[in-house]
């Protein structure tokens, strides 16, 4: 029997319309997998970056034997799809699993911003307008997009990309995979949904073959960590987020800024991340990471970071790590202005015509969470 996120917290309260849960002793009442040798089938859809938060995401995904890892596909996000997939391979690379079983695919080079517009100055000016969060983030924009992603990997590296097989159409292999394993197919959405979206419009039967997707994405009750109302993920492409959260899929979660600011990576935890990395080279990785400088530069101070891709697969893996959830429809604001990219939960009754219900994550057990993850990190 296989369980989603979604349907292990709604099998708790039994009601599938429930607005709120909140269950601390969430993870003792969990029904046990009656077949232990069924793998859940995993996609993850990624804007990688070098280890946090995305690359650690896939690695978590990646060595826990309950997951069968199918593919990885980039998009643009915090990053270019080209750049994202050179960030892939290094990672693969100082892992030593070249030879991975899961796909590697590049998605959508370009986010679906029509009422926006995507570029340096057209994100600088709305995040200089509308609130600025994130002190002028606006993650792959800021440079310029390699023609491939082994020019990327050489910009970066300053060596050629390994001869790895990279497939140039992210999009169709995602339709390939859930109609190959109808409802089957657990797929991680941890960047802009643009590459969701384009499969949904592609494919009329997409989101119906997906068993679940998990979203990280949104700001609900919380102010955004792009501009004021929206969260990044959103705000590059809110086009993509409203098609997506309006397509068929049967499960929906979202890990929103409402619980990722929760969920806090203070000194103490840092510290333990980093002496759990036993990779030298993955270490290497990680020490050019921005907030990694930040907690050196800041030694006595109170400096603090923060998850967010990892939590979407901490639960995909453990659903019973959820603690709290609510449950709602959702609608995200396309329309050019302060609330551009706002997703935006419904009770039923005054839900917008065409809105999904799904998950929305409120909080997860941090005493198992950040032991999750220092675990997995001293095995690398």
């Amino acid at each position: 029997m296989k369980y989603s996120v979604l349907g292990k917290i709604m099998a708790v309260v039994g009601c599938a319309f429930c607005l709120t849960l909140s269950n601390s002793g969430f993870a003792a009442e969990q029904p046990a997998n009656e077949d232990t040798q069924v793998k859940k089938k995993v996609i993850l859809d990624t804007d990688m970056v070098e280890m946090f938060d995305d690359g650690i995401a896939m690695m978590m995904l990646m060595k826990n034997p309950e997951i069968d890892l199918l593919g990885i596909v980039t998009v643009t996000g915090n990053t270019w799809a080209n750049d994202g997939m050179a960030y892939l391979v290094r990672q693969l690379k100082e892992l030593k699993n070249l030879d991975t079983t899961a796909t590697l695919a590049i998605g959508a080079q370009y986010p679906n911003r029509k009422a926006g517009g995507f570029s340096k100055d057209i994100l600088k000016h709305e995040l200089n307008t509308y609130g600025d969060v994130m002190a002028g983030y606006i993650g792959a924009a800021t440079t310029e997009n390699p023609k491939s992603w082994q020019e990327a990997y050489r910009n970066h590296y300053n060596e050629d990309a390994p001869d790895v097989k990279v497939r140039t159409d992210g999009v169709d292999y995602l339709i390939e995979m859930v109609h190959k394993y109808p409802h089957q197919i657990t797929i991680a959405a941890i960047g802009p949904a643009t590459n969701i979206a384009l499969a949904v419009q592609k494919d009329p039967e997409f989101a119906d073959l997906v068993d679940e997707i998990v979203y990280m994405g949104g700001a609900f009750w919380v102010k955004g960590n792009a501009d004021e109302a929206a969260e990044f993920n959103i705000w590059l492409d809110p086009e993509s987020a409203k098609i997506a959260y309006r397509a068929p899929f049967d499960n929906s979660t979202f890990v929103a800024l409402d619980v990722t600011d929760n969920t806090i990576m203070n000194r103490e935890r840092y510290q333990k991340i980093r002496d759990s990395i036993k990779n030298q080279d993955l270490l290497k990785l990680f020490d050019k990471a921005f907030f990694v400088q930040q907690f050196q530069k800041n030694e006595k101070q109170n400096f603090s970071w923060f998850v967010w891709d990892i939590i979407v697969s901490a639960i995909i893996i453990d659903p019973s790590l959820v603690t709290s959830t609510r449950y709602a429809y959702i609608d995200c604001v396309t329309e050019k202005g302060p609330q551009y990219g706002k997703t935006v939960p419904y009770i039923k009754d005054n839900a917008p015509a065409g809105t999904k219900p799904a998950s929305i994550i409120l909080s997860v057990d941090q005493e198992r969470f950040w032991p999750m993850l220092y675990n997995l990190l001293s095995k690398l």
